[in-house]
């Protein structure tokens, strides 16, 4: 197997070598007897590739576990003045929240009411803004004033699901809602689980929101199949 891979003609061949079955490698080694030979790759180069990809690998395999370790000790749960909700998914090991956004005169900004931002684990929980790209395809969202001080929300990754950002009766304070069986249900969490995909097109499994109904102060789990 190990000459195999040193002599791999390429990521492809790399990667059957290393996953495929006996049977299927004896197969593919014949077939490639019988085709017209190439001029082949200098030996130093082979093995730098392969070299560089198995670094790559190793690299994305320790993220991975990295990941799954924080998992499995159960993020913090953030917490904060302006807090509004948080969004948590697997494989990550980081958290993004989304606060209440005030202009400097200290009034609710009336275009963003809300911003999101990183909370970085592995780097000393530092908060870190979220990129361009991040807020137009995946963690941002989309504002709309509907009158009274209430706005319509809805994240940019999945905006079938309306949220209401509006003021409480009972403390006079910013709460995001969702509606549910004409019940409005306080967000506090979303959790996103992925299995399987890729990293730029992961497959998502199910959307977990816990919520909190407004009128009994019950925790209502409601999961979105995707």
């Amino acid at each position: 197997m190990l000459q195999d891979l040193k002599n791999n003609d390429g990521l492809k061949e790399l990667l059957f070598f290393l996953f495929a079955s006996p049977d299927r490698t004896f197969k593919h080694k014949a077939d490639k007897a019988l085709q017209p030979s190439k001029t082949p790759t200098p030996i130093g180069m082979r093995l730098l590739r392969s070299l560089l990809i198995i670094i790559t690998m190793l690299l994305l395999l320790n993220q991975l576990l990295y990941a799954q370790q924080i998992e499995a000790r159960q993020l913090p749960t953030p917490k904060g003045n302006n807090l509004l909700f948080f969004l948590q998914r697997n494989p990550d090991a980081n958290t993004v929240v989304y606060e209440l956004n005030y202009e400097h005169d200290g009034t609710l900004s009336p275009k963003n009411p809300i911003k999101g931002s990183w909370i970085r684990y592995e780097e000393a929980q530092q908060f870190k803004a979220l990129t361009h790209m991040e807020k137009k395809f995946a963690y941002g969202v989309q504002s709309k004033a509907i009158g009274e001080d209430e706005y319509e929300i809805r994240l940019v990754a999945y905006k079938k699901m309306p949220m209401y950002l509006r003021k409480s009766e009972t403390d006079q304070k910013y709460h995001i809602y969702i509606k549910d069986e004409g019940k409005n249900l306080l967000l506090k969490r979303v959790f996103v689980r992925v299995k399987g995909g890729s990293f730029w097109f992961p497959k998502v499994q199910y959307i977990d929101l816990i919520t909190i109904n407004s009128a009994t102060g019950i925790e209502i789990l409601k999961r979105i199949r995707t």
